[in-house]
């Protein structure tokens, strides 16, 4: 027989969990019932995020995604929401654009508000099954713009189960595993982490020294990669070998970023 405290605790986290599945369940409701058309998901946004609302996004001082005017003049970059939006056809989501910032008007048939993590929960899961390897991607993009959200997990399935799969969503998912893997390195779990600017010249000569590693043929720079990231204390220098072991795409670098991510 269950002792009582045991079933208590199992009750709570039934309880705890049915409000996400319901919230989850209620974007796959929308999308069916839309059956054709731009279903918009929206919900907070990762602090020091930021956006136009409809051609770039920007995080940090120094790092944009999208696209901008060359010659200085840009719309304001305004935090959050994030703004997903799903292209739907007979019911199924096909591909998904994340923004950051005011909406667009007339650019979608409807929308949901929703919390970051049951919107990026349900955008990997997507990102897991879509059978559209090209969207797999903007999927996982979606998805780590969410405030508070850890996705590493996830990722880690992703990789690992589309390693024969197409490179699209493989690489995207290795692409965080790395960013997540460099944050975790100063003790953080944003993948959007920014190392500060301030080095001398030393550190300047092992980052060419990594980056010489990571343009050698035939993965021949991917076990000294390795050997950098498990073995070298400087935080910037294992942070832009991880980058670039990411980058790689070698199969290693998935066993590689879970170590630092567990902790082993």
């Amino acid at each position: 027989m269950m002792a009582r405290g045991a079933f208590l605790a199992i009750a709570a986290a039934c309880a705890l969990a049915a409000p996400a599945e319901a919230q989850r369940g209620q974007i796959a409701e929308r999308v069916a019932s839309l059956r054709n058309g731009v279903l918009e998901l929206r919900f907070p946004s990762r602090e020091g995020i930021c956006g136009d609302g409809r051609s770039y996004i920007q995080w940090g001082e120094h790092t944009r995604f999208g696209s901008w005017s060359s010659d200085g003049r840009q719309r304001p970059c305004v935090a959050g929401p994030v703004r997903v939006a799903l292209s739907v056809s007979n019911g199924e989501v096909r591909r998904a654009k994340a923004y950051v910032g005011p909406p667009v008007p007339d650019s979608f048939d409807d929308v949901l508000e929703t919390s970051a993590a049951d919107a990026s929960q349900y955008l990997l899961d997507l990102a897991r099954r879509d059978s559209h390897r090209g969207a797999r991607g903007d999927y996982v993009f979606g998805a780590v713009l969410g405030e508070g959200v850890v996705a590493w997990p996830a990722l880690l399935d992703i990789a690992r189960g589309q390693r024969t799969e197409g490179r699209k969503g493989h690489e995207a998912a290795l692409f965080w595993l790395g960013r997540y893997a460099a944050a975790k390195t100063v003790g953080s779990d944003d993948p959007f982490i920014e190392f500060d600017d301030d080095k001398d010249p030393d550190e300047d000569l092992k980052e060419h020294a990594v980056f010489v590693m990571s343009q050698l043929r035939g993965q021949q720079g991917v076990d000294d990669l390795i050997k950098v990231v498990r073995t070298n204390r400087d935080p910037r220098v294992r942070a832009n070998a991880i980058f670039w072991l990411g980058q790689s795409g070698d199969k290693r670098a998935i066993d590689v970023f879970e170590e630092i991510l567990r902790g082993k």
